[in-house]
């Protein structure tokens, strides 16, 4: 039998028997550490892919409600011309407007010239560009509308 140590205790402690101390081991702690760096690693990441949501986010309705803008300023105007415009908001956000005539007859006319239809259709098209980071966005509307033709435009 080996030799037992006596302890303050006025226990007697074996070699092969083992130690009943309350705490953690070094791999104990160190596997903790491991995962702990990974899950901190982890919640930095979406967060922060969170704040670029948050912010792309926040910039499409920033462009949605420019695009809105720019609709309700061309439904004002009383008359409508073919073309490209172009604009800014701000430093950021830039708009261009495309509008175009639509020809409306559809109908198989032997002489097409003779039929002038009393109203005119244009197609137009609202977008927004701005840079976000390295990239540039856009977003965009199309919509039609109906102009009376111009009685100097019916005679010629």
């Amino acid at each position: 039998m080996p030799n037992p140590k006596v302890q303050s205790s006025n226990r007697i402690q074996y070699p092969n028997e083992r130690n009943n101390s309350k705490g953690f081991t070094l791999i104990e702690v160190l596997v903790a550490t491991a995962i702990l760096g990974i899950a901190l690693t982890v919640i930095i990441q979406l967060f922060a892919g969170g704040l670029r949501l948050a912010r792309a986010s926040k910039e499409y309705t920033s462009a949605i409600n420019y695009v809105n803008t720019k609709m309700e300023e061309i439904a004002s105007k009383q008359d409508l011309e073919e073309g490209v415009t172009e604009g800014e908001f701000d430093e950021t956000f830039h708009w261009r407007v495309t509008t175009n005539k639509v020809d409306i007859l559809f109908l198989p006319v032997e002489k097409p010239w003779e039929v002038k239809p009393p109203i005119q259709l244009f197609k137009i098209k609202v977008d927004i560009l701005w840079k976000s980071g390295s990239k540039e966005r856009s977003a965009g509307t199309e919509t039609y509308r109906t102009m009376k033709v111009q009685e100097d435009e019916k005679k010629s």
